[in-house]
């Protein structure tokens, strides 16, 4: 017969249900822990994944400045057209273009049968008025011993006196007028103003040179420029107008002469900026006794810019722009985002001057996105040298 069952063996069968149960529980809550700790890491990485990742750097002091090239035009240190001041005919001509001339040294010699003419007129009308004169002073002073003697009144020996004065002043206005028909027939030929070389030649002989027409007026027969020195002009953008300083030395390049530089002096400035073209017209100086400089040439001049490390330098690719202004996002211990307002100063390429707005402690953003703002998370990575 079967015994039944006692409550010591009841009690016994309990026991390993309760374990089992609490195993049970003990196994959900692990699996619970363990999948709310997947969730949040889940839910971290979700979030990390969608903080924007930026590059960042610090501004550098200036140390390292590009020179500043720019081109320029070469001009003689005097250029002078040459004109005819006489009408005539072409004689001859002395000098071709190329020559050297010293001042006064005769390039062209006019034929001027006009003015001849006209010379030898002035010569007779000089010698008539001179015998009108010497008659009418004679005749004067006899009138003067008559009226002694009561032979004519006085009245008309101070007629004869005053057309011996009006005979004088014929006699001057004849003289006058040969001598400016002598210093116009001077003028037949055709000199240099100045030492220095002939670099045009616009007559030849048997051509009519009219300084009564218009367009003769106008003609210019030689042009002749002194090269011993040389002027470069150059147009210097008005952010750079700060650089020039009078005495300051200049680099030239020269197309004809690759490799070979010079070395010019600024001598002067417009003083003002063109309003067209925003540049500061610059003069330089520069000796060419040897001639090897050509006027109307084409130079490449070099300015030298000395570094200033007061200032900050940052890559281009840093700035942002916008309708509120210029800006550099910097970067926060936190990881948040600020636009910091900056003045740019000097572009040199890679890299951009800056004369207000950051310091050096800032981490900056380069190449941030158009969407980046203020108080946005990051992460921030440092790169390796400022224009990386």
């Amino acid at each position: 017969m079967n015994q039944p069952d006692t409550p010591q063996s009841a009690g016994s069968l309990r026991i390993p249900a309760l374990i089992l149960a609490l195993a049970a529980i003990a196994a959900a809550a692990v699996g619970i822990s363990q999948r709310m700790h997947n969730q949040s890491a889940l839910v971290s990485e979700a979030n990390q994944s969608t903080l924007l990742h930026v590059g960042t750097t610090h501004p550098q002091p200036e140390t390292d400045t590009p020179d500043l090239v720019l081109p320029g035009t070469l001009q003689s240190w005097v250029e002078s057209p040459v004109y005819a001041r006489a009408t005539g005919y072409v004689k001859t001509w002395h000098t071709d273009i190329g020559a050297h001339v010293k001042t006064g040294e005769v390039l062209a010699e006019l034929d001027t049968p006009d003015l001849d003419q006209q010379v030898a007129q002035a010569r007779a009308d000089v010698t008539s008025a001179q015998s009108a004169l010497h008659l009418a002073e004679i005749t004067a002073q006899r009138w003067q011993k008559l009226v002694v003697t009561k032979t004519v009144s006085q009245q008309d020996a101070d007629t004869k006196t005053d057309a011996a004065l009006a005979s004088q002043a014929a006699l001057d206005a004849a003289q006058a007028n040969l001598d400016r028909l002598l210093q116009l027939d001077r003028y037949k030929f055709i000199t240099s103003p100045i030492n220095g070389i002939v670099t045009a030649r616009n007559l030849d002989i048997g051509q009519l040179i009219d300084i009564g027409s218009g367009n003769g007026a106008a003609r210019e027969l030689f042009h002749v420029a002194e090269t011993d020195r040389m002027r470069v002009y150059v147009a210097v953008p008005e952010t750079e107008a700060r650089l020039i300083k009078p005495g300051m030395k200049v680099q030239l390049a020269l197309r004809s002469d690759p490799g070979i530089t010079r070395t010019a002096i600024v001598s002067s400035t417009a003083g003002a900026i063109d309003q067209t073209s925003h540049t500061l017209l610059t003069e330089l100086q520069i000796d060419n006794r040897d001639g090897s400089l050509l006027p109307g040439g084409f130079v490449e001049t070099r300015f030298h810019r000395k570094p200033d490390p007061a200032l900050l330098d940052i890559p281009s690719n840093a700035l942002i722009f916008n309708a509120h202004g210029t800006f550099v996002a910097s970067v926060s211990g936190d990881g948040t985002i600020r636009l910091n307002p900056v003045v740019p100063g000097r572009d040199f390429g890679r890299h951009m001057e800056i004369l207000h707005g950051l310091s050096r402690d800032m981490n900056i953003v380069v190449s941030p996105p158009d969407s980046i703002h203020d108080g946005q998370k990051v992460i921030a990575t440092a790169l390796q040298g400022m224009h990386s």
